[in-house]
């Protein structure tokens, strides 16, 4: 009895090597897809180590120039903040290194990590770092940005803080939160990046050692 004729007369049998087939196939689109989505994330990790060696590699000395007026305003804001973690990595207690800080050394690194950790959402960047980083963010934001940008900033901080037990997390809030702080960055980004450099340029004299 040949292949098909057994098929034709056992109707069951060609069913369940349908379904075999047609769940060879999913089972073969999902693994391809799921390798297309690792290499995305491989080529993207190797991406961001290229950036990071290339940053830290530019603004590895400062000198007068570093703080030129042609620079873009974000890449002085990342540049500076990858120079002082350079200087930091080297001290054995980073955190009492980093408060021995100058103000504005200490406002340009915690302000290269909130900028680049909060594009996911600023909630992600109060839940990827800890004090005194995010406090001293917060303050710099304050002062250099102000306005509603700042409250919003400084409320997310209190809800998100693991230390005040008179807040808790409103999941929808902070969801609010994160999309007004997202269209704050769509829409006031020069602005905000603006203001943040021109703080820098005013105390590079803090930056060159």
């Amino acid at each position: 009895m040949g292949f098909f004729e057994y098929i034709s007369n056992h109707w069951y049998a060609g069913a369940a090597l349908l379904l075999l087939v047609i769940l060879t196939v999913f089972v073969w689109i999902k693994a391809m897809a799921s390798g297309r989505k690792r290499n995305q994330e491989r080529e993207k990790i190797v991406a961001d180590l290229e950036k990071e060696k290339a940053l830290r590699k530019e603004f590895k000395t400062v000198d007068e120039l570093t703080f030129a007026e042609g620079k873009d305003d974000y890449r002085l804001i990342t540049g500076m903040c990858a120079n002082i973690q350079q200087r930091l990595e080297n001290k054995e207690d980073m955190n009492a290194a980093f408060l021995n800080l100058s103000q504005p050394e200490k406002y340009a690194y915690v302000l290269g990590y909130f900028y680049e950790d909060s594009k996911n959402g600023l909630s992600e960047f109060f839940r990827a770092n800890g004090e005194p980083l995010v406090g001293v963010a917060v303050q710099a934001v304050e002062e250099l940005i102000g306005g509603e940008f700042a409250q919003l900033v400084a409320k997310e901080y209190v809800m998100l803080d693991e230390n005040d037990e008179t807040t808790s997390v409103d999941s929808k809030a902070l969801e609010e939160m994160d999309n007004a702080f997202k269209e704050f960055i769509e829409n006031k980004s020069d602005e905000i990046y603006r203001k943040t450099a021109s703080y820098i340029r005013d105390n590079k004299h803090c930056f060159i050692h």
